[in-house]
Order: C-alpha cells, then sequence, then structure tokens
C-alpha cells in the first residue's frame, strides 16, 4: 500500500480520546441507525488520497495533531488550557481552525456553495441567451470541485488566527450523559444571533461559540467573552451536572456530522438510536443558503448580487453556565452579516488572503 494512501479527516489521535483501548471507537451510522460499539480506528473518518496524491499535506496534519494531542493530554489530566497568547494557545488555535475545514463535512458545503454560484450564473446566461435546453437540463448537471478541501484549509491556515481572541474553558460533564462526537468535531454555533436566516458563524463574528468534545466526560468551549459570561473556575474549567446542556451540546454534533457519530464504546445503544431517529428528520438538506437579486436588467445585461453562507443551525443553545453580556440583536438583513469582534484583526488576514490568492494566481500562470 502506497505511504498514506488512507488520509483520516477526523485525526486517529482525537478518536482515541474516546477509547477504551486505543485501538476501537464506538461508531454510529446516522442514516441506517446501525451502531458498532467497537469499531477500528484506523477504519473510521478516512478517505483514500482526501487530500490528494502528495504527501506533504498528510504530514503536516501529523505535526499539527501532535502538538495538539499533548494539549488534549493535559487539559484532560489537569483541567486546564494554555494561556492565552501562549505559543501552546496558538497551537490550539490553528488545529481548531484546520481542523474544522479538514472535514467530509467542510469540503461538502464548500463544493455546495460554489456549484449553486455557478449554477445561478449559467442560468441568467441561459435567460438572457433564450437557451431552453440549458434552462431545462441545467438542475440535473452534477458539478463537483476536486479540490474543495485544499482550498478551504490552505484558506483555514491564515483564517484560523481570527479564532485566537476566542476566551476558552474546559467543560467537565458530571452528569449521567456522556459527550458525543462526530466525523466533523469541531461545531461553531452563535447564541447571540439565534434565530437568523443567514449564517452566523464566521470565524470573526460577534457571538461566536466553539465546541469540542474530547472524549465522554470534558469538551472545549470557546466563546466570545464580550457577548457571554461563563461562570468557570480560577483554573478555566466549568462543572456540568444537568444532563440537559450534555444533550444540547450533543446536538450540536448530530446535526453538523457528516455520516457517522463517534462515541464511547460503552454509550447506551438506546440513547444513540433515540438521537438518530429524532436527527435523521431534523439534520439540514441544504447546508448552504444562497441568494440572488436583480441589480440592473436593462434587457441586454444583467447585474445581481449574490449572497451565500452555511445554513443557520436550528439548535436553541441556551445552556446554564453561559449568560449573555449583550442584548438580543434585530433581525438582519437579506445581506447583512453579524458586525466582527476585531475589525482591525479581520482586515490585517483581508491582507493575507489577497497575497495568498496573488501568489496562487501567479502560481497557476506560470
Amino acid at each position: 500500500m502506497p505511504e498514506n494512501k488512507s488520509h483520516h479527516y477526523v485525526p486517529q489521535m482525537y478518536m482515541r480520546l474516546f477509547s477504551e483501548d486505543a485501538t476501537r471507537v464506538g461508531v454510529f451510522v446516522i442514516r441506517t441507525g446501525k451502531f458498532i460499539p467497537q469499531a477500528p480506528i484506523r477504519g473510521q473518518a478516512c478517505r483514500d488520497y482526501f487530500y490528494g496524491k502528495d504527501p506533504s499535506a498528510e504530514r503536516a496534519f501529523g505535526t499539527i495533531e501532535g502538538h495538539a494531542a499533548k494539549l488534549f493530554k493535559d487539559a484532560i489530566e489537569y483541567r486546564t488550557l494554555p494561556a492565552s497568547g501562549s505559543e501552546d494557545h496558538e497551537r490550539l488555535i490553528f488545529f481548531l481552525g484546520i481542523q474544522h475545514c479538514r472535514t467530509m463535512t467542510a469540503a461538502e458545503q464548500h463544493n455546495e456553495g460554489s456549484v449553486k454560484a455557478l449554477k445561478a450564473v449559467l442560468r441568467r446566461k441561459a435567460e438572457l441567451e433564450g437557451n431552453d435546453f440549458i434552462l431545462e437540463h441545467l438542475d440535473k448537471v452534477r458539478i463537483t470541485r476536486t479540490n474543495a478541501v485544499s482550498e478551504i484549509v490552505s484558506y483555514a491556515t491564515i483564517g484560523a488566527n481570527l479564532l485566537a481572541d476566542l476566551a476558552f474553558v474546559v467543560v467537565v460533564n458530571e452528569s449521567e450523559v456522556a459527550f458525543v462526537s462526530s466525523d466533523a468535531p469541531v461545531v461553531l454555533h452563535n447564541r447571540l444571533f439565534e434565530g437568523q436566516h443567514i449564517n452566523v458563524t464566521g470565524y470573526a463574528n460577534v457571538g461566536l461559540q466553539l465546541f469540542l468534545p474530547l472524549g465522554p466526560r470534558l469538551a472545549l468551549f470557546g466563546y466570545d467573552p464580550a457577548a457571554y459570561y461563563v461562570s468557570a473556575n480560577g483554573r478555566g474549567a466549568v462543572r456540568v451536572t444537568d444532563a440537559a446542556d450534555v444533550r444540547l451540546i450533543n446536538d450540536l454534533q448530530w446535526e453538523a456530522a457528516h455520516a457517522v457519530m463517534l462515541v464511547a464504546p460503552d454509550t447506551a445503544r438506546e440513547e444513540l438510536v433515540f438521537c438518530g431517529t429524532r436527527w435523521r428528520s431534523l439534520r439540514k438538506t441544504e447546508r448552504v443558503l444562497f441568494r440572488e437579486e436583480v441589480v440592473e436588467d436593462n434587457g441586454d445585461q444583467v447585474r445581481t448580487r449574490q449572497g451565500s453562507g452555511e445554513a443557520p443551525s436550528s439548535i436553541a443553545l441556551d445552556l446554564s453556565f453561559v449568560e449573555l453580556r449583550l442584548p438580543i440583536p434585530p433581525r438582519l438583513g437579506s445581506y447583512e452579516i453579524p458586525p466582527f469582534r476585531d475589525p482591525a484583526r479581520v482586515a490585517r488576514t483581508d491582507r493575507a488572503f489577497a497575497v495568498m490568492d496573488d501568489l496562487e494566481g501567479r502560481r497557476r500562470r506560470g
């Protein structure tokens, strides 16, 4: 077998946090409702050459995962996280940004948004040209980006720094319900902007929240400290005894998952089946919302405005240990987005993106 042929989009070191023997993990297949309590970790959340045949990407992920594994080990053992601004904190932020963007869920979402935008352009062009054949068959055409995950991961290498101003705590689960994870384990939410009809979980948005389970009894929680107050102890840990809180955090994983849930092998099958049955009807059929409106139409030429973003969550994340510091904002307009926590940081990041795009353009031109 070629070196690194099987690429894990959820690291094996992460799945071991839910394992009893470091080799097997519980897997619940959402579509079929099948629970495999002792599934080999090596065969989960992976795909051949998911990041391409150049082995450098997989090696780079290995380095990033190695740093994160140590941080997770310390979090589990000492119930604490690296200090903000430290090198370990930067490594944690980088891992979270990369992991959020390297999954099947992220790749399919990116592909869906690109396809919707492209088909909108083709549809407008066909309408102007009176091409009924294109109009009739366009919805049946399948378009796939072959490098979707590579594109979004490359942007995450820069965009991850937008998460650096979040506050982080460890959530210690002392309830009777275990945390579960999924094949899209880093989940973003925004309690402050719940109920909006557009994406509100941009890395820079006011009110952003981030969740990553670290096994059945621990979870990482990042949040905008200007928008929320979290009742943590002096070491940055929150004790949770209410199973309702745990189930809400678990719901985020059920909503974000691509195909499977990753759980401790001794997780009660009845709980998984109950949640799976409930979420099969609630899970998003579309991961991206696309909007388009005509700005100008003179008969020969049409100017449009487009907008797209991740479909908003249906979960009302009312956690007992989180209080709002800011008032609930009014409903946003069709092309509005939540304000930025740090506009200056966003401007610096945008300049870095522009440089990266310019370098990539030069590379392609030879």
